[in-house]
């Protein structure tokens, strides 16, 4: 099946509303200018490295851990950063974006599996976070994002989506008012478990292997 194909397909079952974002790790230009030309407006990538020339409606996701020494370059890159999970990353970015008179959306990746190898702020500590990082002039808070546990069980997976998801509502339905009436993203799902995740009320999925194999 073709990248076409793939991107077809996929429409085909999700409402019009969810957000796909193409993850194009370790994909050729080629194969990315195919999504695009497909019909793909957001493409994920999880490292720097170079992109080929975009349409101006295509919007760069960075979804990869991101160290600190990375901000500058991720900032002037990209256009929403799905990784911010602690208050010092934020800080940064907004420190970087200001340099540029840049507002920068970002979601909070929050980790829901517990894992320890994963990136996320602890589902204890995600409410602090938000409150913190909606503050900052130069960065957007636009919502939250996580991994599933990696798991041939259903009910694991389904159970990170319903955290997030929780968390999500009560955000929108607190006290403290984000300054971003535009906190709507909830981004989950990946090739293996995206159905899943918009069961449980996912806006953006992220796939790779869906989108790019057969």
């Amino acid at each position: 099946m073709s990248i076409t194909k793939n991107i077809q397909s996929i429409r085909s079952e999700i409402s019009p509303s969810i957000t796909l974002v193409a993850v194009t790790k370790n994909r050729t230009a080629e194969e990315i200018k195919e999504a695009v030309r497909a019909g793909v407006t957001d493409i994920g990538e999880s490292r720097l490295r170079e992109l080929p020339e975009f349409p101006q409606n295509i919007t760069k996701h960075f979804i990869g851990r991101l160290q600190s020494n990375k901000v500058r370059e991720v900032v002037r890159s990209f256009d929403m950063i799905q990784s911010v999970d602690r208050l010092k990353l934020a800080q940064k970015i907004d420190e970087e974006c200001r340099k540029i008179d840049k507002i920068m959306p970002v979601l909070i990746q929050v980790n829901t599996s517990d894992e320890p190898q994963k990136g996320g702020v602890p589902l204890s500590d995600a409410g602090n976070l938000i409150k913190e990082v909606s503050k900052f002039k130069n960065i957007q808070l636009r919502g939250l994002m996580t991994l599933a546990v990696r798991s041939d069980d259903e009910n694991k997976i389904r159970s990170c989506f319903k955290k997030l998801k929780q968390l999500f509502d009560q955000i929108k339905n607190s006290s403290f008012e984000l300054r971003s009436p535009s906190f709507n993203v909830l981004s989950m799902g990946m090739s293996e478990d995206y159905r899943i995740a918009i069961e449980e009320g996912a806006t953006m999925i992220r796939l790779g292997r869906g989108v790019f194999e057969d």
